[in-house]
């Protein structure tokens, strides 16, 4: 018998991985034969990271990050695709349907390229150095990031999204380039590396901060202000959450009136979008428009970190009740819904469900119409602006036209909030009936870390068992499992194992927490 060749062993062992892997995580493909079986395979299967998994039956032959592609690239004298992305991702989804799961592109790229699949989530670090690649040459960032190295490493060429025509034509042009000017990509990639390093690797010798940089700061803040929505103005608009913590320790200091009429605004207006999860607590990760109102629908933990921490030390200084009420559900969301059964914290939702964005989040009239009493139904028409057009994509985003003060004065009947309340639960039990969004099943300690710490607190002022309970069962996790007999800490904990070396910002939040 003729011996199978390294092709044929690679997908041998593959193949047994993907056996072994069974019922653990759900193939991504169109490309499935008659019995549902997968057609295509690729080093992926051998990951944990659920981001990565979501392409291990793509048909471009990817690799991980790591030194066995930059060694095939060099043997083969091929350019590096390195594409980087999170699980999450709606983009990165879009980019993976129409491009890595189709036959076309992928005959392109493993012709002409050695193709390598990172998830930024793992390795910010690597991240951030192709990032700001990226921004360099193209002004602006973004993921999916897609990126083309020398073999060394070094990127001549970087941008983020393209549809499948476009990045076929870009990858011909590539490879065209690498084999008739090759000096001049050599060229691009060293004068790209050396203004990244300068970014990201300057040195100074250390001075004192002017003492005045804090209000210089604060105002250049309140100028570029949205007042009517809240936030800077502009959009996209994401949440900002480090400069709202630096006005509320400046009030908290000075009892600054600009200060506090900031926070107060941009908090308010928030709580009211729709970036904000009026049936189960929890903040989306940011609007794509500038009143809060379509968010894009991904929910990452580290928002409800920050954004927890945020409402309630806003909660703190102003005594605001509303303030309490968003702190308390947003952190009742993540107890019940981000929580690992063991302790500690899932990362992130998607987006998409049902292959559509949003759409486990927003509701038509007709869809509440069946699930509500025609008092209650009137109720949340007119509390949360519900129409028959809609507000996105002929569905509603529940959204509060005014504050829930001003609608619990002008309530008639039984108290405000406990109709409120108990018509949301329902709608919630409703909701949870319906596909849910990916969930990225993996911690990590950094995240973890955060949202330990803003439980404690939490938990201290709003004397919450509960809260505290669940910030002590993710320390204890996190020390269990991810602290290595030498006191390492490993960043990523998923199914029992840890990966990826602790960042700087995995031991400062943890350290913290």
């Amino acid at each position: 018998m003729k011996d199978s060749g390294p092709a044929e062993q690679l997908e041998l062992r593959l193949r047994q991985i993907e056996a072994d892997k069974s019922g653990s995580y759900d193939p991504r493909t169109e490309h499935l034969d008659d019995q549902g079986n997968t057609i295509f395979i690729n080093r992926l299967i051998l990951e944990d990271s659920p981001y990565l998994l979501q392409h291990a039956h793509n048909p471009v032959d990817w690799y991980a990050w790591g030194n066995e592609a930059f060694e095939t690239a060099s043997a083969e004298n091929k350019p590096i695709f390195l594409s980087i992305g999170y699980s999450t991702c709606h983009w990165c989804h879009v980019m993976e349907v129409e491009s890595f799961d189709n036959v076309e592109v992928a005959k392109v790229l493993n012709k002409d390229f050695i193709s390598i699949k990172m998830d930024r989530e793992q390795y910010p670090d690597i991240d951030e150095i192709y990032m700001t690649g990226v921004q360099l040459m193209s002004g602006q960032g973004g993921w999916p990031m897609s990126n083309f190295l020398l073999a060394n490493g070094k990127a001549f060429f970087g941008a983020t999204y393209f549809p499948a025509a476009s990045f076929i034509h870009l990858l011909h042009q590539i490879a065209d380039s690498w084999q008739n000017k090759y000096r001049e990509l050599e060229s691009s990639a060293v004068k790209l590396s050396q203004s990244i390093d300068r970014l990201l690797s300057d040195r100074k010798a250390a001075v004192s901060l002017d003492s005045t940089i804090i209000e210089d700061t604060l105002q250049t803040l309140f100028q570029r202000e949205d007042r009517s929505f809240g936030g800077l103005a502009g959009a996209p608009k994401f949440p900002q959450e480090p400069l709202i913590l630096l006005l509320l320790d400046w009030a908290g200091r000075t009892r600054d009136l600009n200060a506090i009429g900031f926070v107060e605004r941009v908090l308010d207006n928030m709580a009211r979008g729709g970036i904000y999860d009026q049936v189960a607590g929890g903040f989306h990760r940011y609007s794509v428009d500038a009143q809060w109102l379509v968010p894009h629908f991904e929910k990452m933990l580290y928002n409800q970190s920050q954004l927890g921490l945020v409402y309630l030390e806003a909660f703190q200084l102003t005594r605001n009740s509303f303030f309490s009420r968003i702190c308390a559900q947003t952190l009742n969301y993540v107890v019940a819904e981000l929580q690992l059964p063991e302790g500690g914290f899932y990362s992130a939702t998607d987006a998409d469900s049902e292959g559509t964005e949003g759409v486990f989040f927003v509701w038509t009239i007709e869809q509440l119409e069946a699930v509500l009493e025609r008092s209650e139904l009137e109720f949340v028409v007119s509390v949360y602006g519900l129409t028959q057009s809609g507000n996105f994509e002929g569905s509603n985003i529940l959204y509060l036209k005014k504050s829930l003060d001003q609608y619990a004065s002008e309530f008639e009947g039984s108290d405000f909030y406990d109709q409120l309340d108990r018509i949301l639960n329902k709608i919630y039990k409703v909701r949870e009936q319906r596909i849910h969004p990916l969930r990225d099943d993996k911690l990590i300690v950094a995240w973890t870390g955060a949202m330990i710490t803003t439980l404690a607190k939490a938990a201290y002022e709003f004397e919450n068992e509960s809260w505290l309970q669940a910030a002590e069962q993710a320390a204890e996790l996190v020390c269990s499992q991810n602290i290595d007999d030498s006191g390492q800490l490993h960043r990523i904990y998923l199914a029992g194992t840890v990966a990826i070396s602790g960042q700087l910002e995995d031991y400062a939040n943890f350290s913290q927490a």
